[in-house]
């Protein structure tokens, strides 16, 4: 008898065994990563072409969620081919050293808004720390994030100067499940 009740206060203490989310099917052509930035005070919206995203994301496990979304930064597009050009090139992502910005989420949480993912963003050799927001829809998710460039070691010397270039760029994210 004392065996059993060891046994049943052992098994209540032990927490219950739970594997990770399955993987989201992502519908790539429904999905978007877009941002908004600034040049001389003027607005201008980009995109990123090609991404990969691995999403293992459920609200009833949060503890177990985790994303994982890489980047190709020689992807980027803005409408403008001088401005790609320069993104693309030395003191901004430096694709052809390293092509992959990399956002890894660990930490989930339900806010009143939906949904908070606490990860890194790492582009080259540095890292900085992303709050992202994202709502669940029929689609699949929907969020942003705000980032600083030049904590990311985006735009340094001559580009370092906010009078030309914004500080700020909000990225906009959809990621549709393929159902």
């Amino acid at each position: 008898m004392v065996k059993l009740i060891a046994l049943v206060l052992l098994a209540a203490a032990t927490p219950a065994w739970s594997a990770e989310p399955p993987a989201w099917s992502i519908d790539y052509a429904k999905s978007r990563i877009s941002f908004v930035a600034e040049q001389a005070g003027a607005k201008f919206p980009g995109r990123f072409e090609r991404f990969e995203a691995d999403v293992h994301f459920d609200p009833k496990a949060l503890a177990n969620s985790f994303a994982v979304v890489r980047v190709a930064t020689s992807s980027v597009a803005t409408d403008d081919a001088d401005r790609d050009s320069i993104l693309r090139g030395d003191g901004w992502f430096e694709s052809d050293k390293h092509d992959d910005a990399r956002f890894e989420a660990r930490a989930f949480e339900a806010v009143a808004s939906g949904y908070r993912a606490q990860g890194a963003l790492t582009i080259g050799e540095k890292s900085m720390p992303v709050v992202f927001e994202f709502q669940l829809t029929d689609l699949g998710l929907v969020g942003s994030c705000d980032l600083d460039r030049l904590s990311l070691g985006l735009g340094l010397g001559d580009w370092a100067d906010e009078k030309w270039i914004g500080r700020r760029v909000h990225v906009d994210v959809v990621v549709a499940r393929n159902h």
